[in-house]
C-alpha cells in the first residue's frame, strides 16, 4: 500500500514538473493578449487571451499550437488556463477552414458584451472543441456563429454562465457528451437559425431553458437528459422536421412550459418526430401548439408519468394514446409503459476498482487507473 502512494505521488508531481517547465520559458515574455489577425500582430503570454485571423502560422510560430492544419495533424491548443478578466474572450477563432482542435483548456471570466465567451468562433470550419472547461462566464460559454458549420464540440463542460453553448447561423455540427448546466439567464444548448445538427448525450440541466431550437431544421437530437429547467426541457420555436429521440426530460417547468414545448408562433413547429422519449413529473409534461408534428414513429411513442391508461395486451404499449396539451390536437398513439431509456450506465468504475481492492487488487494498479481516469486530456 506504501508504495502505491509513493507511485501516485511520484506521478502527480511529475506530471506538475514537465507542465511547468513547458511553460515557464514563456509565461513572462509576453504582454496580455495573443492577437493573430492579419492587421496587427502581437505576440504574448499563453497564458493571455487568443485571437486568430485566418493567419494560424503565426499561431504555430509563436508556439500557441502544434501540427500543420491537415485532417492528420490538425493544429492543437491545448493544456491552457486563461482568464478573460471579464472582457472580451478567451479564445476567440475566426475565419478559419484548416482542421484544428482546441483540447483540455479552462476558459473563464470573459466579458459580458454580446457575442463574448469562453471560446468564440466566427466563419470557422473544421474545428474540434474537445474536453474544455468553459464555466463561469459572463455571457456565453461557448459560442458558434456566422456559419460555423462541419465542426465537433464533444465533453466540454459550459456550467454557470449567462448562456451555456449556443449555435447561431451554423449548420452541419455535431455536439455530444457536453455538460451545459446552471446557465443562470438563459439557456443550456440553443440553435438559432441552424440546421442538420447532431445533438447526443448532452446533459442540459437546472437552466432558464434546457435544450432550445430556434428556427433550426432538420437537426437530430438524441440521449440528451434535459432535468429541471425552470422553463421547458426541450423547447422548439418556429423549427421543422426534426428528429427529438431517446431524450430524458423530468422536473422541468418549475414557472411555467413543459418538458417539451412547442408553442404557437406565426410560424409554428411543424413536422417533427418525437418518440422514444421520458417525461417523467414536469408540471406538464409536453405542449404542442404547431402542426402536423408527430409524437410516434408508428409504431412507438413515448413514456409519460401521467398516463393513465392501462396495457392489456402486455406488449409493452398502453391501450389508448396520450392526449398533448396544446390547440394542436396532438396525440402519443402508442404510449410506452415503461421508460426506454435506462440511467446511470451501469456499475461506476470507482466502486469496480473498491471491489478488487477488497479482494485483493494492486493499490498501485488502483491508483493508475484513478489517475488515468481523471486526466482529462486525451492520450493520443
Amino acid at each position: 500500500m506504501i508504495l502505491g502512494i509513493i507511485f501516485a505521488l511520484s506521478l502527480i508531481i511529475n506530471n506538475n514538473l514537465n507542465f511547468n517547465a513547458g511553460n515557464s520559458d514563456k509565461s513572462s515574455e509576453y504582454s496580455d493578449d495573443i492577437n493573430f489577425d492579419n492587421e496587427n500582430l502581437k505576440i504574448s503570454a499563453l497564458s493571455g487571451k487568443i485571437h486568430i485571423d485566418t493567419n494560424w502560422t503565426a499561431a504555430k510560430n509563436a508556439g500557441i499550437c502544434t501540427g500543420n492544419g491537415t485532417y492528420s495533424e490538425p493544429y492543437v491548443i491545448e493544456d491552457l488556463v486563461i482568464d478573460g478578466g471579464y472582457s472580451g474572450n478567451c479564445i476567440w477563432i475566426r475565419n478559419s477552414d484548416v482542421y484544428f482542435r482546441i483540447e483540455n483548456c479552462t476558459l473563464y471570466n470573459s466579458g459580458a458584451n454580446y457575442g463574448d465567451a469562453g471560446i468564440r468562433l466566427i466563419k470557422v470550419s473544421n474545428g474540434q472543441i474537445i474536453d474544455n472547461d468553459c464555466s463561469n462566464n459572463r455571457n456565453f460559454g461557448i459560442f458558434l456563429s456566422n456559419y460555423c458549420n462541419n465542426n465537433t464540440i464533444s465533453g466540454n463542460t459550459a456550467n454557470s454562465n449567462d448562456n451555456g453553448i449556443v449555435l447561431s447561423y451554423s449548420d452541419n455540427n455535431t455536439l455530444s457528451g457536453n455538460i451545459a448546466n446552471n446557465n443562470y439567464n438563459w439557456y443550456g444548448i440553443d440553435l438559432y437559425s441552424s440546421d442538420n445538427n447532431t445533438l447526443s448525450g448532452n446533459n442540459a440541466t437546472s437552466n432558464l431553458n434546457g435544450i432550445v431550437l430556434f428556427y433550426s431544421d432538420n437537426n437530430i437530437l438524441s440521449e440528451n437528459i434535459a432535468n429541471s429547467n425552470n422553463y421547458n426541457g426541450i423547447y422548439l420555436h418556429g423549427s421543422h422536421y426534426n428528429t427529438v429521440t431517446q431524450n430524458m426530460m423530468k422536473y422541468n417547468s418549475f414557472t411555467g412550459g413543459a418538458g417539451l414545448g412547442i408553442p404557437a408562433t406565426g410560424d409554428s413547429s411543424s413536422g417533427n418526430s418525437i418518440f422514444l422519449n421520458c417525461f417523467i413529473n414536469n408540471s406538464k409534461n409536453a405542449h404542442d401548439e404547431g402542426l402536423n408534428n408527430n409524437w410516434d414513429n408508428g409504431i412507438k411513442g413515448n413514456y409519460w408519468s401521467d398516463y393513465t391508461g392501462s396495457d392489456a395486451g402486455g406488449d409493452g404499449i398502453g391501450d389508448v394514446p396520450y392526449t398533448i396539451t396544446g390547440q394542436a390536437g396532438s396525440q402519443d398513439n402508442f404510449p410506452l409503459m415503461k421508460c426506454p431509456i435506462q440511467e446511470g450506465g451501469g456499475i461506476p468504475l470507482e466502486l469496480i476498482i473498491l471491489i478488487s481492492v477488497i479482494s485483493g487488487g494492486a493499490v498501485v494498479g488502483v491508483v493508475a487507473i484513478l489517475l488515468i481516469r481523471r486526466k482529462r486530456k486525451r492520450i493520443e
